[in-house]
């Protein structure tokens, strides 16, 4: 007996067809235009909100270890670095993935307008395929080196990045510091302004209107350091007051550096200047290797699935074809060799930049030792000095008394300048100084 098949209804076949196609069509209508207002409907209430929070912000204070745990988690330098080491991973194990056979789905019809109404599931075809790459035997072995040399510069950068913003982190907390000693310093000039008024009212004016605009100052100084602590620990949700309680101390300058001593100073800095030569190498010898032949396997196989007409077909192993060659490329023309060439041009040229700025680094710390014994030996004068100056009773007539206060400010700037010109100094210090992080070199 012969069963008649019934042409299926166009509803039943063509109804989700229709629906992704007028999808498609009314999401490509759709204009820029609208989409960005709507984004705007949506960001002018945020907006709004935020506005009324950050004119009144919340005060937080952290301590040394909260700010640095406040920094790893939040700073954008830092979360970025880590994303760098997370896709360098990703790149390195998709080395491996593109092994693996990767499957394709493919489905279609094909009709004259007057078949249409006759169409059936017959006539829809429907192919499962497999394909699986395997690559030649250098070109695999040049990908997969370069994938671990940037996994282990990621990994790399990720860590000097967290030095350096960590050295951000502790001369943000000594400009606040220095903004705390400012204001005491304000308030000892507004109660020398008042006291001089006491016996003279136009000289105690004159004080006291220098004190108004040194405040003023003082108050821009605050609000830069509002703004320098929002970006550096990526949060501006608060008003932010850093405290040096339990930050690291500092004795370079009892306990120089050994500059030669590559077990103690700048082994992160060396690793870095290494990868980057073993990348100056790589590049090259990649060049190099094309004049070697190299392996290509093909696998061709029948198709997974396939449905056509009505009739199915299923994988058959017997069928898979394996084909090897050897691919050789000779250089002709010469292109190979002139990128050899200007491939060592480069590579002697980021050599010497990469020699030089270590050099660089090396001038810094020598000059940087010779430098630090005498701040420290000012600071320690007018650490003396400062206190016979402040006790000296204030003198008679105005002029002394605007020389004495000026006096009296500009040895406090001096000593504000010369303690952080040593804390510059001690941070270029502790960032090659591997004892002072902890940390064992890490190889991938």
């Amino acid at each position: 007996m012969r069963t008649k098949v019934q042409p299926i209804c166009l509803r039943g076949v063509w109804g989700p067809a229709v629906g992704l196609l007028v999808f498609a069509v009314v999401s490509g209508c759709v204009s820029p235009g609208g989409k960005v207002a709507e984004k705007l409907s949506e960001l002018r209430p945020q907006w709004h909100t935020s506005a009324v929070h950050q004119a009144s912000l919340p005060e937080r204070i952290l301590d040394w270890d909260a700010a640095v745990r406040h920094l790893r988690d939040h700073n954008l330098t830092l979360r970025r670095a880590r994303v760098e080491v997370t896709n360098a991973h990703e790149n390195y194990r998709q080395v491996f993935k593109d092994l693996l056979p990767q499957v394709t789905l493919r489905s279609g019809i094909s009709q004259t307008i007057g078949e249409i109404s006759a169409t059936t599931w017959d006539d829809v075809a429907f192919d499962v395929f497999g394909f699986m790459n395997i690559p030649g035997l250098v070109s695999f072995h040049t990908r997969y080196f370069a994938a671990r040399l940037a996994v282990l510069r990621a990994h790399t950068l990720h860590e000097l990045a967290e030095r350096e913003q960590t050295i951000e982190l502790y001369k943000l907390m000594l400009s606040y510091g220095e903004h705390q000693d400012a204001m005491a310093a304000l308030q000892l000039e507004q109660r020398f302004a008042s006291a001089v008024r006491a016996v003279d009212e136009i000289s105690g004016q004159v004080l006291q209107r220098a004190a108004e605009q040194r405040e003023l100052t003082l108050t821009r100084e605050r609000e830069a350091l509002q703004q320098r602590a929002g970006d550096l620990l990526g949060d501006r949700r608060w008003q932010w007051t850093l405290s040096t309680n339990g930050a690291p101390a500092f004795s370079y300058d009892a306990e120089p550096l050994p500059v030669s001593d590559t077990n103690r100073i700048a082994k992160l800095q060396l690793r870095l200047v290494a990868i980057e030569l073993v990348g100056v190498w790589a590049r090259v010898t990649g060049i190099k290797l094309q004049y070697w032949p190299d392996l290509r396997v093909f696998l061709t196989a029948p198709p997974v699935y396939q449905r056509r007409g009505g009739n199915e077909t299923f994988f058959d192993p017997e069928e898979i074809r394996v084909t090897a060659e050897v691919f050789w490329r000779l250089d002709t023309r010469g292109q190979i060799g002139r990128q050899l060439r200007q491939a060592r041009r480069d590579e002697e040229l980021r050599v010497a930049r990469i020699r030089q700025e270590a050099l660089a680094l090396i001038d810094r710390i020598l000059t940087a030792q010779k430098l630090l014994a005498d701040v420290r030996t000012e600071i320690d004068e007018l650490n003396q000095l400062i206190p016979i100056v402040e006790s000296i009773a204030p003198p008679a007539d105005f002029a002394s008394i605007v020389s004495a206060a000026e006096t009296r400010r500009g040895l406090r700037d001096q000593e504000r300048r010369l303690r952080r010109e040593m804390a510059d100094l001690n941070m270029l210090f502790w960032f090659v100084d591997e004892n002072k992080w902890n940390q064992d070199d890490k190889v991938f």
